[in-house]
């Protein structure tokens, strides 16, 4: 019965030990209170907007370095893999386009023993097993000049690749993903998924993540109180010590949170789909204008720009 009320309690604590997570031993036992507010806070991320796991997978790829690790089947050890780093462009449909040295170990592997492979792409600027990475698994085929030409794909490898001068080399061919046999998603901490290949390769490319990263720099750094204010007012959690813009998309923000000692992230939703850049920023002024408008808000920010201004005091 302990074990079980336990498992029970761990499902609406946020952050380490929290619902859909890894299993945290130890863990503080929480006041009714807390357990009240943070039962409320993680029903509410039940129900935020988000992006599908088809559409995240696909966006990520889609705004990814260009780089990823190839696994192949070996031609140096038998029954063995091989994996190297390279670089790549997605198509239309999300697939991979690559262009390999006749040189390399993955060409000879994809030559000699099979075109089955595995692309494992992590998000742009990922650092850890908190952040997003795909692996899409498929059959990778050399591509021939007639089909180069006729689709374009010198062009569309440039373009992601601006300085890859070698794609005019003759021992340099084009190789693609041809079929898409399984995709695997982690998103972060417990959101992970497979979509099926057809639900990737039909999923549209976040368009808002094109210009996330200005948006979330400028609001990080000149605007983080009102982020603060937003996730008090919107998401219900008080107490909150910081919050960074961690992620952003046409349905809302990832938000890294700092409260009574622990880090974690939160799901920030828009009142309603952004359309674009414009848009985006008339959502947060809307969101940020009701949230300075909460009392309790002003309250806890006071609190928290009182410690500011005796340091601030203090060296004068």
């Amino acid at each position: 019965e302990g074990e079980e009320e336990g498992e029970e309690e761990g499902e609406d604590r946020l952050g380490a030990g929290g619902r859909g997570g890894h299993a945290v031993r130890n863990m503080p036992e929480l006041s009714e209170e807390e357990k009240a507010v943070q039962a409320a806070v993680m029903e509410h991320q039940r129900g935020a907007a988000r992006l599908t796991m088809a559409e995240d997978a696909r966006s990520l790829v889609a705004y990814s370095s260009g780089y990823a690790v190839l696994s192949t089947l070996s031609s140096q050890v038998d029954g063995y893999p091989n994996g190297a780093l390279v670089g790549f462009a997605p198509d239309a449909s999300g697939l991979p386009v690559f262009v390999f040295s006749a040189m390399s170990s993955h060409t000879k592997d994809l030559s000699k023993v099979g075109g089955q492979a595995a692309l494992t792409v992590t998000a742009k600027g990922f650092e850890g097993a908190a952040d997003g990475r795909v692996t899409l698994i498929g059959d990778v085929e050399r591509v021939g000049k007639e089909q180069v030409e006729k689709e374009g794909l010198k062009e569309l490898y440039r373009e992601r690749h601006p300085n890859a001068f070698w794609v005019d080399f003759g021992d340099f061919t084009f190789y693609r993903m041809a079929s898409l046999k399984a995709v695997n998603f982690v998103g972060g901490f417990a959101r992970a998924a497979a979509p099926s290949p057809d639900e990737y390769l039909s999923a549209e490319v976040d368009p808002i993540q094109a210009f996330a990263a200005p948006v979330m720099g400028h609001m990080n750094d000149d605007h983080a109180e009102s982020t603060v204010a937003m996730v008090m007012h919107y998401v219900g959690l008080p107490d909150v010590e910081a919050a960074q813009l961690v992620a952003l998309d046409r349905l809302g923000f990832m938000v890294q949170v700092t409260r009574q000692g622990q880090t974690f992230k939160l799901r920030l939703p828009f009142p309603r789909a952004a359309a674009d850049r414009k848009d985006v920023k008339s959502l947060i002024v809307e969101m940020t204008q009701a949230a300075y408008k909460d009392e309790s808000v002003q309250a806890h920010l006071a609190a928290l720009a009182k410690p500011e201004e005796s340091a601030a005091a203090a060296g004068a």
